[in-house]
């Protein structure tokens, strides 16, 4: 393998990552795409079955499916705040009483996904800025990309990361995530009977879907990214 094309390599890698965490975030302004999901997933009968069974806070069925939606798009705004506000959600039941609707177990977890995201943020942000300056340079200097190259790099790692995912199964990788992600003394697995948090999210199926558009959308952006870097390389002197 040449230098130029572990350069291109590095280049295409981050324009890749770059691709996916635009995608992730253009899914913040719409939440996530919640009440899709929410109609698809009959997340309302999901909650109307769980929600009378939680151990610590009833009423939460009662709600209506706007409600619901503001709940979530709550939890939305404060993860991608640093956390804040997430002790402040809550709702009002049928008999006019006010109920958090976090309990402290799952306002930790959603601190430490506050934390994931801000470093998520950053390394999104890092890797446009190097797939950008990168590419730019590599094209100025008229440094040809030899496709079937690079083709076979990125196929070989997007298809061994698609290898563990078949093998394994998604709700085996994403719970190995979350154990070598969040520290040890924090819970992060919730049975539906006792957060509503994991109940409202129909956890881990609204994950799946949420993951997968944004698998789509970044793939996207990645298709035309590469578009683009093959007409700059291919341009006329």
């Amino acid at each position: 393998m040449k230098l130029t094309d572990g350069m291109w390599g590095v280049v295409l890698l981050a324009g890749l990552l770059a691709s996916l965490a635009t995608g992730w975030m253009l899914h913040k302004p719409v939440d996530y795409g919640y009440g899709f999901w929410y109609d698809q997933m009959e997340i309302d009968q999901h909650i109307e079955r769980y929600g009378p069974k939680n151990r610590y806070i009833r009423g939460f069925n009662h709600l209506t499916r706007d409600d619901h939606l503001a709940l979530f798009g709550g939890i939305v705004d404060a993860v991608h705040s640093q956390g804040q506000g997430l002790r402040e959600l809550e709702f009002t039941d049928r008999y006019g009483r006010t109920k958090p609707l976090l309990r402290e177990p799952e306002v930790v977890h959603l601190q430490d996904v506050a934390n994931l995201i801000d470093v998520l943020s950053v390394a999104g942000a890092i890797s446009l800025l190097g797939a950008a300056v990168g590419s730019f340079v590599l094209a100025r200097r008229r440094i040809a990309i030899r496709w079937k190259q690079q083709g076979l790099l990125l196929g070989g790692l997007l298809g061994g990361l698609g290898l563990v995912l078949v093998v394994a199964g998604p709700t085996a990788v994403f719970y190995q995530l979350h154990v070598w992600i969040f520290p040890d003394d924090h819970q992060w697995f919730f049975y539906y009977q006792e957060s509503l948090m994991s109940t409202m999210m129909k956890a881990p199926d609204l994950f799946g879907g949420i993951g997968a558009t944004i698998g789509v959308v970044g793939i996207l952006l990645f298709s035309l990214y590469l578009l683009l870097i093959g007409r700059l390389v291919n341009r006329p002197q």
